[in-house]
């Protein structure tokens, strides 16, 4: 069950990010599936980048952009979940 967790840890993440749209993000994880395994995503993505920039050699590493990339491609990912839930992001 750890995919759960870190999906949770993904949710809670998002609602960081779309704190107005909390309520929505929760309701979509809990009935679409496919909507949480974005949220599993999120959450690696962010924990993996929190790791490469806490290390002493972060301004050489080209993951830091990639990461960054990925995040801004599962926060578009996210905000589509919200335009189609009808309430934006």
């Amino acid at each position: 069950m750890a995919g759960v967790s870190i999906a949770h840890t993904g949710l809670a993440r998002a609602i960081a990010r779309f704190p107005e749209s909390a309520a929505t993000l929760r309701r979509l994880a809990l009935t679409d599936p496919g909507f949480l395994e974005i949220c599993e995503e999120y959450g690696l993505a962010r924990e993996s980048l929190s790791g490469f920039e806490a290390r002493p050699d972060a301004a050489e590493r080209p993951e830091i952009g990639d990461y960054r990339a990925v995040i801004a491609e599962l926060e578009s990912e996210i905000d589509l979940c919200l335009k189609r839930a009808g309430t934006g992001g």
